[in-house]
């Protein structure tokens, strides 16, 4: 896909990029008011890139719709919402079908702005019987 809101609390947009370097390349929004409003037409409280070249360690980058900051280096809801996506469609974040999606993935966040952070997402199936 293009992009695809999730949430685990508050909706991101995922948005894959082919590799570390254009993901690195990207820069953040310089209007802040279109900005808003584009993430407001899509239900979105901002977008995050991910490098969809990698499956276990996926970098990543937070530009948020509202919050003061055009970068976050650490972001667990939008961690947890592209880690929770990849793994309930069962693909790799290059978007491709596959079964052994791991349920431990580190997210790499910040590198691009000099604020390295390294956030650990756990998966747990539970299934409820009535």
């Amino acid at each position: 896909p293009t992009f695809l809101n999730s949430s685990v609390a508050r909706p991101k947009t995922l948005i894959p990029v082919k590799s570390v370097d254009r993901l690195h390349a990207a820069t953040a929004p310089t209007n802040a008011t279109k900005f808003q409003q584009m993430c407001e037409s899509i239900d979105s409280t901002g977008l995050y890139l991910y490098d969809s070249s990698s499956t276990m360690n996926i970098e990543c980058r937070q530009f948020p719709k509202s919050s003061g900051y055009a970068e976050d280096p650490a972001t667990g809801i939008a961690a947890g919402a592209l880690v929770a996506s990849l793994h309930r469609c069962k693909m790799n974040s290059s978007g491709d079908p596959d079964d052994s999606v791991s349920t431990m993935t580190t997210i790499l966040q910040g590198k691009a702005m000099r604020r390295p952070s390294q956030i650990k997402v756990k998966i747990d199936d539970y299934a409820t019987s009535s």
